[in-house]
């Protein structure tokens, strides 16, 4: 009696990652650094809301030190606007608090805020620094050659708000849309102004900011990871079990062929031998 041959097994070719899968896991992780950064940002803004208010409810930065030898110490023009004009500059801003000290005893200080176009034609042709970040002190000044003032700033009326004085002179301001510019200098309108000085705002809007950041970025990082873990999972999916088939060997006799068994008539007469 001849054996039957094993039968054949054929393997399923492997599974590949098609277009559809590799851009599913391209833009899932392109999803995730603007998602990181969003927790970033939020996570840092929610921290400073948290960590550097004052107890009068100020955002202030830290005491920073400002020299020119020149008249004056100016920021550069501040240009604030909300985009809409049914939005006030200060329901973002909130309420801005600027302070600052002489380091030179003996010596009034003055500080004032006024439009920049006012300031502008003031300080024209005035030796003075202008100061690119009020939080990080004069390193980031902008030396401005020139001669005197006209006057000292004590005599000017285009002021929005101002404070003079001997110690620390502090104003608080709302800010408005408009363009506006700071003002630092001696009461007397002389040179050699040396200050030591901080800038500060409310910033109500701060926190639901924050809180907005977090909630995108989680959002946006939960879909780059769906994304990644879907194109993963399809591209890694197992192929069915391999298909065998019964083949005959080379050289082998074939496969005996049985005839079919009779099926009995639908009358009930007995069924009939198949003739070979």
């Amino acid at each position: 009696m001849t054996a039957s041959p094993p039968p054949v097994t054929v393997q399923a070719p492997p599974s590949r990652w098609g277009a559809g899968r590799v851009v599913a896991l391209v833009i899932g992780v392109l999803l995730l650094f603007p998602g990181l950064g969003l927790l970033v940002g939020g996570g840092a803004l929610l921290w400073a809301d948290g960590t550097h208010r004052t107890s009068d409810g100020f955002l202030t930065s830290d005491a920073a030190t400002f020299r020119t030898s020149g008249f004056a110490i100016t920021s550069e023009r501040l240009e604030l606007s909300t985009g809409a004009d049914w939005v006030p500059v200060s329901s973002t801003l909130g309420t801005a608090r600027f302070a600052v000290t002489s380091t030179d005893p003996g010596i009034d200080v003055f500080i004032g805020i006024a439009p920049a176009d006012d300031i502008t034609g003031y300080l024209d042709g005035v030796q003075r620094t202008v100061v690119d970040d009020l939080g990080s002190g004069v390193s980031n000044g902008r030396q401005v050659d020139g001669g005197a003032p006209s006057g000292p700033p004590v005599d000017q009326t285009f002021w929005t708000t101002q404070a003079s004085g001997s110690g620390t002179q502090q104003l608080t301001w709302p800010p408005a849309s408009g363009d506006w510019a700071l003002v630092v200098m001696n009461a007397d309108g002389s040179a050699g102004v040396s200050v030591r000085g901080t800038a500060g705002a409310t910033v109500p809007s701060l926190a639901g900011l924050a809180w907005g950041l977090l909630i995108v970025g989680a959002v946006v990082c939960i879909g780059g990871v769906l994304l990644i873990v879907l194109a993963a999972r399809r591209g890694s999916r197992p192929a069915g079990p391999p298909a065998a088939y019964p083949t005959t060997p080379a050289g082998g006799p074939p496969q005996a062929w049985a005839p079919p068994a009779p099926r009995a008539p639908a009358d009930g007469s007995p069924a009939r031998e198949a003739q070979p």
